[in-house]
């Protein structure tokens, strides 16, 4: 029991920000002149990743950790500097105080998708590979500072199924990570559950690799088009899953767990019961080929995704529907949304409707079993992950 209350508090997404010299340092040689470059832009900093590519400039609340500070530059556009970034954001130890001071336990660690969404862009295949490779290096040994409190995610690769099927098992057994970010399926295609992307997917299903989705999914050149998340809205990733359960992926790949992050979760009750009445209706048709004929869409969903939540009092009221070993709670920290220093105060009131028993699940243990962290290595039982109110009666 002593193991299973070390960690009181966990954020399911949280970002670091990549140092100036990440790719002077892990990119090799031949790649460096071609490497995004940080740069002075209009009084901040930018990421300067290609001449027809718009330069990306820093989030502007890593100076502040928060979109709530007063003192935030959130009243004006300028670029922050990267000389006023937290240190926290890009060095283990001063990320290690700024847990302690917020009352964190541990985090799951995504990179900056606006860096990110640039690399995409490129035509330079080469280049991009390398350039995620040199990610997944250096969030790898930031980790090491702290393995059990900093739990960063790769970053798959965009440039083919096989780049991303080879980085999945390098991730997974030569750097030891817990899960990757998935910006667009390797093969290109626009929607989930292709069977030429089942190289990667059969990588990530032997390794238990945690795959997560962060807002929206693209192609391999290009980000989903975002317009922001609106309230009770789905966000743009929700559109992946319905056809991966349509296409029998999860029927190929029955250890595969998907994470959707940043886009929280009440939205979901109405998505997965309207999928169901649409599934009911069409499911005679020959795009559905389901290994279980007693399962709704949503069966599989509920048993195969994660979601994480913030502001979410939605989703943890009507838990049972969506299945609460699958919320996760999740600071966002440094973003608009974060409340550093206070994410314990945010955490304890968004959550506090539930049980004292239920509230740890939701703020560390179902994090802590997904990622199977020190203490939570057996993961969850079938019990727990099947555990939800039906939607649609039939």
């Amino acid at each position: 029991m002593a193991e299973k209350n070390k960690f009181k508090i966990i954020s399911a997404d949280s970002h670091i920000l990549e140092p100036a010299d990440i790719f002077e340092k892990y990119l090799p040689a031949k790649f460096r002149a071609s490497a995004p470059v940080l740069k002075d832009y209009k009084g901040g900093s930018a990421w300067f990743v290609a001449d027809d590519i718009e330069p990306v400039v820093l989030p502007r609340t890593a100076k502040t950790g928060s979109g709530y500070h007063e003192g935030t530059p959130l009243s004006t556009d300028a670029p922050i500097a990267y000389a006023d970034v937290l240190r926290a954001l890009y060095d283990p130890a001063e990320r290690l105080k700024a847990q302690y001071t917020d009352s964190i336990d541990a985090e799951i660690l995504y990179p900056t998708p606006g860096l990110w969404d640039a690399v995409k862009m490129l035509d330079n295949s080469p280049l991009k590979l390398a350039l995620y490779k040199a990610y997944n290096n250096w969030i790898a040994d930031f980790c090491k500072a702290a393995p059990d409190r900093l739990i960063g995610l790769g970053i798959v690769p965009t440039t083919s199924v096989e780049d991303a099927r080879a980085e999945a098992e390098r991730v997974a057994s030569e750097l030891g990570l817990r899960g990757m970010v998935l910006g667009a399926f390797p093969s290109g295609a626009p929607v989930g559950g292709n069977l030429d992307d089942d190289p990667f997917w059969e990588v990530v299903d032997r390794t238990g690799l945690v795959i997560s989705i962060h807002v929206a999914i693209g192609n391999e050149h290009s980000t989903m088009p975002f317009g922001g998340i609106g309230g009770g809205e789905k966000p743009q990733m929700a559109d992946a899953i319905q056809p991966m359960v349509a296409s029998g992926f999860f029927d190929r790949f029955e250890n595969v767990r998907i994470v959707l992050a940043h886009g929280d979760a009440g939205w979901a009750i109405h998505w997965l019961e309207f999928g169901d009445m649409y599934f009911l209706r069409h499911r005679h048709l020959s795009n559905y080929t389901l290994k279980h004929e007693d399962r709704l869409l949503s069966d599989y969903i509920r048993r195969r995704v994660w979601f994480t939540f913030h502001n979410d009092s939605t989703a943890v009221k009507n838990r049972h529907n969506i299945g609460t070993a699958h919320l996760m709670w999740a600071s966002h920290f440094p973003y608009d949304d974060s409340n550093w220093p206070d994410d314990r105060q945010q955490a304890t009131r968004v959550t506090s409707v539930a049980p004292d028993d239920v509230r740890d699940e939701l703020v560390a243990g179902n994090v802590a079993r997904l990622y199977r962290l020190p203490g939570f290595e057996q993961g969850f039982d079938e019990a727990a992950i099947t555990e939800f109110v039906p939607l649609v009666h039939y």
